[in-house]
């Protein structure tokens, strides 16, 4: 009995470390994330639902597309899932599209893997990510994290001052996210309080040809907290990439108890040096049906109303 005890000990011991060790690891991230010269590249997979509730990256904790925000949610993955996804991410531009397939499954009681592919392009330009991910449980608290291949090319283009296209263009490179959420319970007169940290591109990858300083994804580390309360989700985070500040806040409810969810969100993203920040509403609506969950969100950008916003539709299956 006594030895039985001390192993029980131990492992709770053993569990306790290295929950510390992964929350310390998350925070050094954190406050010790870099600024750097941002390029455009989209990293990340793109979750209907999340977008419809301003990005916010607890929204997204158990569904298949979401878990490229949040990897952590996969350990309180229930069924497998699949989930497609197709998006406008800028209305205007007709040629520009964005889309993925994403698979996730429990693999035991408080664990779930991810495997998915985003891809975008325009006429000659294409970026791709592979990506698979991990969720673990440790108690009340969940861990997970993301690696991804990331690819881009561009075709050569016609020499302006000669015969000839000019060199055609391509990099791979990897990245990796980490999230970890943790259950605060009921707390003043709430049903479910969560909160969360979130590391994205944690290594800094590099999608220059040439490889200079300029190609590098800056790393963006923020917390988040989510609350629940018959029916409602209202969650926020705060990120930090580049030197800018993001706020996100989002909500979720079903329509007089029926199948039918209504989501709004808001992001907000700012350097409060000058006027260069973005301001971005977003809306969307989910249906479940049976196995089959529909969800679609449209994001109206202040700044740049020319673009006629971003339309983005999911479709996922569970099984």
């Amino acid at each position: 009995m006594t030895n039985k005890m001390d192993r029980n000990q131990r492992k709770v011991v053993t569990q306790h470390r290295l929950i510390a060790a992964i929350l310390f690891t998350c925070l050094s991230l954190f406050v010790s994330a870099p600024a750097v010269d941002a390029a455009f590249f989209d990293s990340a997979g793109k979750s209907a639902r999340a977008m419809g509730m301003g990005e916010v990256f607890l929204a997204s904790s158990n569904d298949a597309l979401g878990y490229w925000y949040n990897p952590a949610g996969l350990a309180d993955l229930e069924s497998r899932q699949i989930g497609i996804g197709y998006g406008k991410p800028v209305a205007s531009i007709s040629s520009l599209m964005s889309s993925q397939l994403n698979i996730a499954m429990p693999i035991s009681d408080g664990s779930g893997l991810g495997l998915g592919f985003s891809y975008s392009g325009i006429d000659v330009a294409t970026d791709m990510v592979v990506s698979g991910a991990y969720g673990l449980s440790l108690g009340g608290m969940n861990v997970g994290a993301n690696v991804k291949v990331l690819y881009w090319s561009m075709q050569g283009q016609d020499n302006e001052y000669g015969p000839g296209t000019d060199e055609d263009l391509s990099k791979v490179s990897f990245s990796l996210d980490a999230s970890a959420m943790y259950s605060l319970g009921s707390m003043m007169g709430l049903e479910e309080v969560g909160a969360g940290v979130y590391v994205r591109d944690a290594i800094m990858p590099n999608i220059s040809e040439s490889g200079d300083d300029g190609g590098q994804i800056p790393i963006e580390a923020g917390v988040g907290l989510m609350v629940r309360q018959n029916d409602l989700s209202i969650g926020g985070d705060v990120g930090f990439v580049d030197g800018y500040t993001i706020l996100r806040a989002g909500a979720e409810t079903p329509i007089g108890g029926s199948n039918l969810l209504v989501r709004s969100g808001f992001v907000f993203e700012s350097d409060f040096e000058d006027e260069l920040e973005r301001a971005d509403l977003g809306l969307g609506l989910g249906y479940s049906f049976g196995s089959l969950m529909f969800d679609y969100a449209f994001n109206v950008p202040f700044a740049m109303k020319e673009t006629n916003g971003k339309h983005f539709v999911s479709f996922g299956f569970s099984f």
